[in-house]
């Protein structure tokens, strides 16, 4: 936060997690990974004296994305403050200590710029109906650690699985997988929606059949 005063960083969204975090910010590129330079380096610094240890804390170089429109700022926020809750640290996100969601629930900005604070202001009716975004599930997939990304990925794939049983009045979901014509519509519309490969397709395909139907 002390390097914030001194540079034209505007911070939207955060959620420090044990072994990462994530952030969703404003700067200019050059800027942003000086920011992050040195915010990561002291981080460092403060891990390794709090727990005596040396060496490196982050193993590899931190992951960016631009954000285009509107509607994808909202859904990074969304990502970001569901984390925790994703990654089973806790059952709601506002029960998480360590995010910027506090921040909008109480508008005083300690981290986040006062400007996150406006634009939550101008499209949400209060944060009872912030909250209510929160619960809404989106196809896009957020760049993150392989793990989570992995869990994403398989988040999506179940849910456009529900949603193809639901359209084609299936009462289980594992009757679209058991049905030759209509598994591999499943595994097209699962190399469309999620902008993957064949083989990654293929590859969702049998881990969703296997923790539905079972190998």
């Amino acid at each position: 936060m002390k390097h914030l005063k001194d540079r034209e960083i505007e911070i939207y969204a955060y959620a420090v997690m044990s072994t990462h975090f994530h952030i969703l910010l404003r700067a200019d590129l050059k800027l942003l990974s000086n920011y992050m330079a040195i915010v990561l380096a002291e981080f460092a610094e403060y891990y390794n004296f709090k727990h005596n240890r040396n060496g490196h804390v982050f193993q590899d170089r931190f992951k960016s994305e631009c954000v285009e429109d509107r509607q994808y700022f909202w859904n990074c926020i969304r990502y970001i403050h569901m984390n925790p809750v994703n990654a089973n640290v806790v059952k709601a996100p506002l029960n998480y200590n360590f995010s910027s969601l506090k921040e909008y629930e109480t508008e005083k900005c300690r981290i986040i710029h006062p400007k996150a604070i406006e634009l939550y202001q101008a499209k949400f009716t209060d944060f009872e109906d912030f909250l209510d975004f929160h619960d809404k599930s989106v196809k896009q997939i957020f760049t993150d650690v392989p793990e989570e990304m992995e869990i994403q990925f398989m988040q999506a794939a179940r849910r456009l699985l529900e949603q193809e049983a639901h359209l084609r009045g299936l009462n289980e979901s594992r009757e679209l997988l058991e049905d030759l014509e209509l598994r591999n519509m499943y595994k097209e519309k699962l190399q469309k929606e999620l902008n993957i490969t064949k083989a990654k397709s293929e590859r969702l395909y049998r881990m969703v059949k296997s923790c539905i139907i079972g190998k």
